[in-house]
């Protein structure tokens, strides 16, 4: 992870290269509770057609990536989140959603702290220790985001080190479980399309489409990358490159692990909140990798806390005044200390399960704001994208409709 390293950012650390992109890139998309949520979506609303929603899912991401390609083609001196809504729809447009955002990240990652502690919990009760034992969760969640804080003070390319050692175990869980698990699925279990007349269930296209929109909204988070510091303004035409092969990737390996759970047992079983756990129950030879997924779990909770911090420093001092307090470098890391803080507090005072483990229905909006800004740049391919820049953003909307609507209350 050492390409594209031949100059310096402001901060006066190694710029972070394309490499490093699709580790951020890639933490967005598999390192929350991602796969929970197709194992959601398979027992409640498409069936073993969840494939067909992730195929789905990912289109409506690239279309919304192209767009925003478009918009970074001819803003070239632009860095940034903030500086692209900055450029096409004005400083204060900017801000209120650049805020907007930075809240939402915050709220996003005491909830990801949240989460950790559970799976964590779990994962020590596997191995023989007793869960209850010492702290609280939401205590074990804020000594998280603490320690997590402060891998994130590290510079931008070392902390994305980190978080990538950190989904790697994710990531290789997965993988271990699509290699030694193959073998046991039988094609009979696979029915990739059930009738809707199967209740209580919502199969047909009605399911699918159902659940496509909670997906997109998970895809569509991979363009927050964008903001991740220190990143090349003339080379954004090939981070955006990597933010689609990054979506290609999770797409695979999602649909890969829906058909695995999916052909391990009859579905009826795995109408379950930890659908890939029933199936792997219903064999024994697989029964001792159960204890991998709640630590699989918290890595890659882990590197989302990790990456997310990245990413809301430097959007906070992008919305912040440089008043001269000091140089970028100590604003950065101020910034860090204060929203690690604030995370803290969140974590240990919003009770467990208000809050959300991925990012949500901002993060739609600001890119809908961005594919929207595609249409007041000049000469962005004139012909094509007067289509493709509302529809774009017409499925960031609904899908952040959806986002809204499945609030915990």
């Amino acid at each position: 992870m050492d390409s594209d390293s031949g100059s310096l950012d402001d901060m006066g650390h190694a710029r972070p290269g394309t490499d490093h992109l699709a580790v951020v890139a890639l933490t967005l998309l598999l390192g929350g509770s991602v796969i929970a949520l197709v194992g959601q979506h398979t027992a409640a609303q498409a069936g073993p057609a969840i494939v067909l929603s992730l195929l789905l899912a990912a289109l409506a991401a690239g279309l919304v990536l192209c767009c925003v390609r478009g918009v970074h083609r001819h803003l070239p001196g632009t860095a940034g989140l903030h500086g692209l809504l900055a450029a096409g729809w004005g400083g204060r447009v900017a801000g209120l959603l650049g805020a907007a955002l930075l809240l939402e990240l915050l709220v996003t990652l005491a909830g990801a702290a949240q989460s950790m502690a559970v799976h964590l919990q779990v994962a020590l009760a596997n191995a023989g220790f007793d869960p209850g034992y010492g702290m609280p969760v939401q205590v074990i969640a804020a000594a998280g985001l603490g320690l997590w804080g402060l891998c994130a003070l590290m510079p931008p390319r070392r902390a994305v080190l980190a978080a990538c050692a950190l989904v790697t175990v994710k990531v290789g869980v997965g993988a271990l479980l699509l290699v030694l698990a193959a073998r046991h699925v039988h094609y009979a279990h696979w029915i990739p399309w059930l009738p809707e007349a199967i209740a209580p269930y919502r199969f047909g296209v009605g399911g699918v489409l159902a659940a496509t929109l909670p997906l997109l909204g998970v895809f569509a988070s991979a363009g927050l990358a964008l903001g991740l510091p220190g990143l090349r303004r003339k080379t954004s035409g090939r981070h955006v490159n990597a933010l689609l092969a990054m979506v290609l990737v999770a797409t695979l390996l999602l649909i890969a692990l829906a058909a695995l759970q999916a052909g391990l047992v009859e579905f009826p079983a795995l109408a379950s909140s930890r659908p890939l756990s029933v199936a792997l129950h219903g064999h024994p030879s697989l029964q001792w990798l159960l204890p991998l997924l709640p630590l699989a779990g918290v890595a890659g909770l882990a590197a989302l806390q990790v990456v997310l911090l990245l990413l809301a420093a430097p959007l906070a001092t992008a919305i912040w005044p440089a008043d001269g307090t000091g140089p970028r470098c100590e604003r950065h890391r101020r910034a860090t200390v204060f929203l690690v803080l604030g995370a803290m507090l969140l974590a240990l005072w919003v009770p467990m399960g208000m809050l959300p483990a991925l990012p949500g229905a901002v993060t739609l909006l600001v890119m809908a704001a961005l594919c929207l800004a595609a249409l007041r740049v000049e000469a962005v391919m004139p012909r094509v994208m007067p289509l493709l820049a509302p529809s774009a953003a017409a499925l960031c909307l609904l899908a952040a409709v959806d986002r809204i609507r499945s609030w915990p209350v």
